[in-house]
This record gives C-alpha cells, structure tokens and sequence, in this order.
C-alpha cells in the first residue's frame, strides 16, 4: 500500500537498507519522484578552478573594440547609438 507520511523508525529502516547498498525508489500515488542510493553512488561534478587573470584578459580584449561611451545609456540612444 501507499503512503505518503513515514514514521521515524519506517524511515531509518529504509536507511539501513540504503547502506546496505540498496537503492530505494520513493513514489506518489505510482508516479516515482525521487531514489534513495548509498553516497558513493552520486557522482559529484569536480569544481572548475577559475582563472580570474585569464578571464579578465579576455574580457577585455573583447571591450576593447566597442566604442567608448560618454554618459548614460539614454544619451547614448538619442545620439543615435545602436547596440
């Protein structure tokens, strides 16, 4: 049967079962929403280590081409500036 509340002891069953290396998946009215799975299963994406020099050197390679412009970016419309 399907239930949509667990008490604690349902869930901690469910934990250990979990660690024990199986994967358990939670659904809703037959619809499956969701997978318990033991930690060394989720594969984690590394973090990019992002070079802050690299990055500015090339943004501004790339302003460097645009025309300078004075005030505001109202102004700039009414002197017929197009981006």
């Amino acid at each position: 049967s399907e239930r949509d509340v667990f008490t604690p002891a349902e869930i901690s069953k469910l934990l250990d079962e979990v660690e024990k290396g199986e994967e358990i998946v939670l659904t809703r009215r037959g619809k499956r929403v969701g997978k318990l799975v033991p930690m060394e299963e989720i594969e984690r994406p590394e973090k990019r280590k992002v070079d802050w020099n690299a990055w500015l050197q090339e943004r501004d390679e790339v302003l460097k081409d645009l025309p300078a412009i004075q005030g505001s970016a109202m102004d700039a419309e009414r002197e017929g500036y197009r981006w």
